[in-house]
């Protein structure tokens, strides 16, 4: 008599705190992308030249890189919960702050305050959602929580934009403040502890701020996100100079692709690993940047975007899930601190390089030489598959 087994069922993802740690992390991106496309009209009223405006945003960015690894070393000394809770209060607080701001250089003040607070934020929620996460299913949980970000760039930069045209800036920043009150209020229903803490005394507390594991993915998502400073930064002007309209369905478009594939890339990599999602949202991109050059036209455009969407949709969630892999229970505050520094940093350097470039070369060459960070990218992971073989390799052959 045969006994079929059934195979075991896999742990259920959506927990009531993991749902809780995507809802709040929506409510924070959302703040995010009303006051991206905003703010560089709102230095106009306080009175600040144009080139002001590129300063705003990035010593925002700045900031947020500054403070990645400090926080990430104190979340696996005193846990990510009160990281959350306690930077998710300053959030609100410097979010409120811009209702008094009449002039650039406290309007500055405030960017950098902003993007400290963001830092901590981000990498404290990143890290609550990895705890809360079935250790099987990382590689889709990552690509769920990305998506509620992704949602916000659907609709955020659209909406921040009606508010500040129909109503005003005032509508806005308290619009703002409201979504980060609401993040705060959902993350005070997540338990404090749902991070591993390491002790003084433990291995783990006591290792550098960024790991060793963390470098092959995190300069992979360095140099595939100097390719989103580009397109992010460059398309609207790229677009303009075409005579091309509607440049914001770029932004809807690609969002959409992303939100779309991470949830599919995220069970992929659950399955078989980095290779069965990585190479294909490589070549993706490459075929996205292929396309933006070859621009003429607005379905053209949004072939690009579709492109970019469904690589970096595939690339982010897989190197996100592949460092949380690498990298030991108590010690996922700095590994997450470490990835979305790498994030920040090739957002800002991309759009500070295509800027050189685009000078030199125009737009079409600028977009074609953003290919050459791709394929480093792609060599590195070729690299470390080979290296991995060849351990794998040695190891059959020394056994008996």
């Amino acid at each position: 008599m045969h006994r079929t087994v059934e195979p075991p069922i896999p742990p259920s993802l959506w927990s009531r705190d993991f749902s809780l740690i995507c809802l709040s992390n929506f409510f924070v991106f959302v703040n995010f992308q009303l006051l991206l496309p905003t703010l560089p009209l709102f230095v106009h009223t306080v009175g600040g030249p144009e080139g002001t405006a590129g300063w705003v945003i990035g010593v925002f960015t700045l900031a947020a890189v500054a403070i990645r690894p400090w926080i990430g070393r104190i979340i696996d000394r005193k846990g990510s919960g009160k990281a959350l809770r306690w930077g998710l209060l300053l959030f609100f607080l410097s979010t409120l702050g811009y209702l008094w701001i009449e002039a650039v250089i406290p309007l500055l003040l405030l960017r950098i305050a902003h993007g400290l607070t963001w830092g901590v934020v981000t990498t404290a929620a990143g890290t609550v959602a990895s705890d809360l996460m079935p250790p099987s299913r990382r590689g889709e949980g990552m690509g769920v929580y990305g998506l509620f970000s992704n949602v916000s760039l659907v609709f955020g930069p659209a909406l921040g934009l009606w508010v500040v045209q129909t109503h005003s800036f005032s509508a806005l920043f308290y619009l703002a403040a409201g979504l980060a009150l609401a993040s705060f209020a959902t993350a005070k229903w997540i338990p404090l502890l749902s991070h591993p803490i390491a002790s003084d005394s433990e291995p783990a507390a006591n290792k550098p701020t960024i790991l060793a594991a963390t470098w092959l993915p995190s300069a992979m998502v360095l140099l595939v996100f100097l390719t989103l400073g580009a397109a992010a930064t460059y398309v609207p002007l790229f677009a303009m100079e075409r005579g091309i309209p509607h440049t914001g369905w770029f932004f809807t478009v690609y969002a959409v692709a992303m939100m779309l594939t991470r949830i599919w890339s995220g069970k992929q990599f659950d399955r078989g690993g980095p290779q069965r999602v990585i190479p294909i949202g490589l070549a993706l991109i490459v075929g996205s940047l292929t396309a933006l050059s070859l621009t003429r036209d607005p379905a053209m455009l949004l072939t690009a975007a579709a492109l970019y969407g469904f690589g970096l949709g595939s690339v982010q969630p897989a190197l996100q899930a592949w460092t949380i892999q690498r990298t030991p229970p108590g010690t996922r505050g700095k590994a997450n601190s470490t990835f979305f520094t790498a994030i920040d940093l090739g957002i800002g350097l991309g759009s500070i390089l295509a800027g050189i470039l685009v000078q030199q070369t125009g737009y079409p060459a600028m977009f074609l030489a953003f290919i050459i960070p791709v394929v480093g990218a792609a060599l590195l992971y070729a690299f470390t598959n080979r290296k991995k073989a060849l351990v794998s390799d040695r190891a059959d052959q020394s056994s008996p």
